[in-house]
C-alpha cells in the first residue's frame, strides 16, 4: 500500500475515543468519584466556621490561601452519619468554591465512556441517586460519580 493511499485510510477512521481519569475516593466506606479534571487539590484543614441558616451538610467554610471554600459533608448528605476526617476535596475555582469532606483517597483510573453506567434520574430520587450521575466498576466494587451541579441545585433549593 502506498503512503498516500495509507494516510487517506487514516483519515477516513472515526476519531478514537478517550478515556477519562476519575478520582476515586472513600466517604464513609462507599466510593465515589469526580472527573480529576475538576478538581483542584487534597488538602487538609483545621478550622471550619460555620455558615448560618445553611443545611447540615453545608458544614461552613475553609480557608484555602486567604479564599473561603464551602464544605460540604456528603457522609450527612448521602448517609445521615457524619464524616469523621479532616481531609478535603478541592474544586477548581472554575467550577465554584466547594471543598468535600473525604475519609481518603482510594486511587486515580481512566474509564472508557462505553465502561460507564449512565444512571437515569427517575422520579423516586434519595438523597445519593439525585447526586450521582453515573457509575462504573472498579476492583470488584461500585464507583458513584458525583454530579456537583445536582449537589449545587439541592442546596439552592433547600436555602430558598
Amino acid at each position: 500500500m502506498s503512503d498516500l493511499a495509507e494516510a487517506e485510510l487514516i483519515e477516513e477512521q472515526p476519531e478514537y475515543i478517550i478515556s477519562e481519569k476519575f478520582l476515586i475516593f472513600s466517604i464513609l466506606g462507599k466510593l465515589y468519584s469526580f472527573p480529576s479534571r475538576i478538581i483542584s487539590e487534597i488538602a487538609l484543614f483545621d478550622a471550619v466556621y460555620p455558615l448560618p441558616l445553611m443545611p447540615s451538610y453545608v458544614l461552613g467554610v475553609i480557608n484555602r490561601y486567604s479564599v473561603p471554600y464551602a464544605l460540604f459533608d456528603l457522609g450527612i448528605l448521602f448517609n445521615n452519619a457524619p464524616s469523621s476526617c479532616n481531609k478535603t476535596l478541592i474544586l477548581k475555582d472554575q467550577i465554584d468554591r466547594i471543598a468535600f469532606l473525604i475519609d481518603d483517597v482510594t486511587g486515580i483510573v481512566d474509564i472508557m465512556p462505553e465502561n460507564l453506567f449512565i444512571l437515569e434520574r427517575s422520579s423516586e430520587l434519595n438523597e445519593l441517586t439525585d447526586a450521582v450521575s453515573a457509575s462504573f466498576s472498579w476492583n470488584g466494587n461500585d464507583v458513584f460519580i458525583l454530579d456537583v451541579n445536582r449537589i449545587l441545585e439541592r442546596v439552592s433549593e433547600e436555602t430558598a
